[in-house]
C-alpha cells in the first residue's frame, strides 16, 4: 500500500549571507554554533542553486516565485501585490498595490534622512495606517487608497480606480539621506503618465496627513524619529489567479 510522504520546505531567506572579517572571512552562518539547522540539513538533501538563472542576482519576490515553480519571468508583475496581500487588503486586477515603508523626511530638504522611521512600530504602525486607509486625492477623487499594517516599518498601500499601470518607478530612494522621488513612467502611455501624477499627490497627502499626526508630536517629543512620510515602492499588480498546480522544476546542476 503506497503512502503518501510529506515533505518540509525549509527556506531562511538571506541566510547565506557575505564572509565578514571579523569571522575570520567567514559567513556570520559559518561562525555560528547551529545544531538545529545541522540536524534537519543531516535527514535533507542540500545544496546550492541558482533560484532564477545563473549569475542573476534576484531578490526574495522573485526568487521565491522561482522556488515554488512559477516562472518570475512569466507572473512576476511586481513586489507591491505581495506586501499589500500578505497585509490582508481586498485586491482585484485591476488595482496597483505598494510595499511601503514609514520613514523619516526632512521637510526643509526633501531629504529622506532615514527609510525605516522604526523597525519597532507594531504599536504605532497600525494606527498611521488607519489614518492614511481611505484618504481622498484632492485632485483625483476617483482614486480608492487603502492601507494597512503589515510588520516592522512596513505597510501595503492599494490604489483603485481607472486606467492604471504598474509601470512607473517609486518615491523611494533606496538610500538613506537622498532626496525622496518622484514617481516617474517607465513606459510612454498615457496610462502611465497618469498613474505617476496621481502617486506624487498621494505621496504629498500621505505626508500632510502624517505630519499632523499626534503620534508623530509624540515621538518628537520623545526624541524618536517622526513617521512623516510612506516610501511608495515595487508597484505591482495581482498576478493572475490560475487553476494549475505549482510544478516543481529542477535548475541544472541543483543537488
Amino acid at each position: 500500500m503506497d503512502t503518501k510522504r510529506r515533505i518540509a520546505f525549509v527556506l531562511i531567506d538571506g541566510i547565506g549571507d557575505v564572509s565578514l572579517p571579523r569571522f575570520q572571512d567567514r559567513t556570520a552562518l559559518q561562525a555560528a554554533k547551529t545544531p538545529n539547522l545541522d540536524a534537519v540539513a543531516s535527514v535533507g538533501v542540500n545544496g546550492l542553486m541558482d533560484p532564477v538563472e545563473v549569475g542573476l542576482g534576484c531578490g526574495s519576490d522573485t526568487a521565491h516565485l522561482s522556488l515554488l515553480g512559477y516562472d518570475p519571468m512569466v507572473y512576476y508583475r511586481g513586489r507591491g501585490a505581495f506586501e499589500s496581500m500578505g497585509a490582508g487588503l481586498a485586491m482585484s486586477p485591476d488595482d496597483i498595490e505598494f510595499k511601503s515603508n514609514f520613514a523619516t523626511l526632512d521637510e526643509n530638504t526633501g531629504i529622506v534622512t532615514s527609510r525605516r522611521a522604526d523597525r519597532h512600530f507594531e504599536e504605532e504602525g497600525p494606527i498611521l495606517c488607519a489614518a492614511l486607509d481611505g484618504m481622498k486625492l484632492p485632485s483625483y477623487p476617483e482614486y480608492e487608497v487603502r492601507v494597512r499594517y503589515t510588520t516592522e516599518h512596513r505597510c501595503g498601500v492599494v490604489v483603485k480606480g481607472p486606467k492604471l499601470s504598474e509601470n512607473i518607478f517609486g518615491t523611494d530612494p533606496l538610500k538613506d539621506n537622498r532626496l525622496l522621488l518622484k514617481a516617474e513612467a517607465l513606459d510612454g502611455t498615457e496610462e502611465a503618465k497618469n498613474i505617476a501624477a496621481v502617486v506624487n499627490e498621494l505621496s504629498k497627502e500621505i505626508s500632510r496627513i502624517l505630519v499632523s499626526h499626534p503620534l508623530n508630536a509624540k515621538r518628537a517629543a520623545e526624541g524618536k524619529n517622526i513617521a512623516n512620510v510612506v516610501l511608495l515602492r515595487g508597484c505591482g499588480i495581482q498576478i493572475e489567479r490560475t487553476r494549475r498546480r505549482p510544478v516543481w522544476i529542477p535548475t541544472t546542476g541543483q543537488l
